[in-house]
């Protein structure tokens, strides 16, 4: 028989034993395919304007994501072979007493290797092409495209890059699989069964004193990532970071130990069914396995903090796109002129476009109101925060009567104001907390020699200019009497125009857009040196904003799948091959159960158990890790994530449900047939 037709019926015997591994393998290419692909959909290829833009971001980042993904994949696969190595070694030393040489035994593994690659690229690239039509219809959906641009579309571009990829992954297989069967002795191949890996750490003393150790310096930095994050600067972040890390790797290395001494002076729970030999058997895996279990354990972190926070922004950003863009067009221009004076010298009269709804209003700075001393006594506790931040930027000052108008065409809280207060509308979470801490103590500010109180404990949510989300880093409301005394040109930093265009249809709004900003976009070459906070001018169309945030939600959303999947089905896959693998090694104690009376049923539970804790420990401490990264995470991502991040954790445990929960599954019942249990 040749070394082909042998490769084939191994793999027809051995199939059930290879599906954990063809099933990652035909993800894997699915994925890479689909995220790959996206570029070259039809409906992509007619996007237009700021659709485009984002477009080509997210296939730049894409690009750059899927060399990560590569290595990860790369690295998993040649794991993953290593098992199957393992799992035959009788097999081969078998072949090898027969008579076959290494270099036949050598010829089969690659035969196999080649069939199963082959097969899952095939799989895996069929189910791609059908996935990535659905992904082509989202952006479509996304983005607003006519779908009358939709067609059936193969990439033939990404199907090259992943035949590709997975290529050279495969050959670095076959090149290690060559130099395993050249060290491999007759004698080790037919004895494999009978070995077993060795304890890494046995003392139970030094594995307490090491656990408990480590689980205070991960609290400690725990403490300090979850709860101090204002105090923290950049080097510390990473110093914590690494201390994490190092604690994670010693508490698997120690847990075996730690857990045994534990659980043995608990008697009755130790003694009851066969708790004693999963207990040993699970503390048997943690020592040899300890390193894998904590970088398994690191990535579900990776994974469970990106999906979560990556869902987390895409909702919030889908939930307010539409609350923060209440009319069409918004815009904010220094100088002493009127921007619709500016805008008619260009050309372009407010009733050519302007609907009668049109609000235009004038912006103050006055020189000793600042970010800074508009805080008080809480001036200090802000800069310690954000000690970057340039505290000494003017404020922007409105006159009450000129927001309201304002406010009632937003549809937003109007403001009372008596005549010796102040209020500020502020909606940018991370300066808002300090502005109404500020407002609370009853904070005075000196506005052109009117000395003006707080008129309520907290400033109004909202903004001035159109933005798609929560930036308003906050502006000043005064009386119109103080706003009337800056109405001088010393005083006078710009002008606020917004309102809707008297075009209805979308079409017909970007066109308009578009024209308007033509006319602007000259003052963006003014010198920004010379001002103070303003930029020469910010515009905000409600398309253009709907269409960013369509935009960003989708390239969040396309990043986080492919990552999160990848890392997850990779910490799964690893997980699940050094189950197996302990499974292999397990098969001979399971034997001895069987022969001394062992319930069948015992037994299964037994296996069950085993491979459920093998699981939920990495899980139970990357979730512990994920309390305290997304409390960290929030602060940083406190500009895109005001709402709470709950949403974005019930799709990550979703995902995790099924996905890590089917490769628990599958590994049972693949264990099952290894250890030769009924049922």
């Amino acid at each position: 028989m040749s070394s082909f037709k042998m490769a084939l019926a191994n793999i027809r015997k051995s199939m059930r034993d290879y599906v954990v591994y063809f099933i990652t393998l035909i993800i894997g290419v699915a994925i890479f395919y689909v995220f790959n692909s996206v570029g070259d959909q039809s409906v992509v290829k007619s996007i237009t304007g700021t659709g485009y833009e984002i477009i080509e971001l997210m296939l730049l980042l894409l690009d750059g994501v899927s060399v990560g993904v590569a290595f990860v994949l790369g690295f998993l696969i040649i794991y993953a072979n290593n098992f199957l190595i393992k799992r035959r070694k009788k097999e081969f030393g078998i072949y090898m007493l027969l008579g076959m040489s290494k270099k036949q035994v050598s010829k089969i593994l690659i035969s196999e290797t080649f069939l199963v690659g082959v097969a899952s690229l095939i799989v895996g690239l069929g189910i791609g092409v059908f996935a990535s039509q659905f992904v082509s219809i989202l952006v479509g959906k996304f983005f607003e495209v006519d779908m009358s641009a939709y067609a059936f579309t193969v990439s033939g571009g990404a199907i090259l890059k992943t035949v590709i990829n997975f290529a050279v992954i495969y050959l670095v297989v076959l090149i290690f699989h060559g130099i395993a069967i050249s060290k491999y002795k007759l004698i080790d191949l037919l004895s494999a069964n009978k070995k077993t890996e060795k304890h890494l750490l046995k003392n139970p003393v030094v594995s307490t004193i090491v656990f408990l150790v480590s689980a205070v310096a991960l609290g400690y930095a725990y403490y300090r990532v979850g709860f101090c994050t204002g105090e923290l600067y950049q080097e510390e972040v990473l110093a914590h970071i690494l201390v994490g890390t190092v604690s994670t790797v010693l508490i698997f290395w120690s847990m075996s130990g730690f857990l045994l001494s534990a659980l043995r002076g608990c008697k009755k729970l130790y003694n009851k069914n066969l708790n004693s030999f999963v207990i040993r058997q699970f503390c048997n895996s943690i020592n040899t396995s300890a390193i894998t279990m904590a970088i398994i354990c690191l990535m579900l972190f990776v994974t469970i903090c990106t999906f979560a926070s990556g869902f987390s922004i895409a909702h919030e950003m889908q939930a307010t796109v539409n609350e923060s863009t209440p009319v069409d067009y918004s815009m904010m221009m220094t100088g002493t002129k009127p921007v619709s004076q500016l805008v008619q010298e260009e050309g372009m009269p407010t009733s050519e476009w302007a609907a009668d709804d049109m609000v235009e209003l004038p912006i103050f700075q006055v020189d000793n109101m600042t970010w800074g001393s508009g805080l008080g006594n809480v001036h200090t506790e802000a800069i310690e925060q954000f000690p970057a931040a340039k505290w000494d930027t003017k404020e922007n000052i409105i006159a009450v009567s000129d927001y309201n108008r304002l406010a009632a065409l937003y549809g937003g809280e109007e403001i009372s104001l008596g005549s010796d207060q102040y209020h500020i509308v502020c909606d940018f979470s991370s300066f808002k907390q300090f502005r109404d801490k500020a407002m609370a103590a009853g904070t005075e500010i000196d506005c052109g020699g009117y000395i003006l109180k707080p008129g309520n404990k907290e400033c109004v949510n909202g903004y001035i200019v159109m933005s798609g989300g929560s930036t308003n880093t906050g502006v000043i409301i005064v009386p119109d009497e103080v706003a009337n005394s800056l109405k001088d040109s010393e005083k006078l930093a710009g002008y606020l125009m917004a309102g809707n265009f008297s075009a209805k249809g979308k079409k017909d709004k970007k066109e308009v857009e578009a024209k308007l900003l033509d006319v602007t976009e000259k003052y963006w070459a003014m010198d920004y040196d010379n001002l103070d906070y303003m930029p020469p001018m910010i515009v905000g169309t409600k398309v253009t904003i709907v269409e960013s945030s369509n935009g960003l939600t989708l390239l969040s959303t396309f990043l986080v799948i492919y990552m999160g999947v990848v890392f997850l089905i990779a910490s799964a896959a690893l997980l699940a091959l050094k189950a197996l693998s302990e499974s292999i090694d397990s098969t001979g104690r399971y034997e001895i159960l069987k022969k001394i009376g062992s319930d069948q049923k015992l037994l299964r539970k037994a296996l069950f158990a085993q491979i459920g804790v093998y699981f939920t420990l990495p899980l139970v401490v990357a979730i512990i890790h994920s309390i305290f990264g997304m409390k960290f995470a929030e602060f940083a991502m406190s500009a895109f994530l005001n709402g709470s991040p709950f949403w974005g954790i019930c799709v990550t445990a979703a995902l995790m449900a099924v996905l890590y929960g089917g490769y628990m599954l599958a590994t049972y019942r693949t264990s099952k047939r290894i250890v030769e249990l009924e049922g």
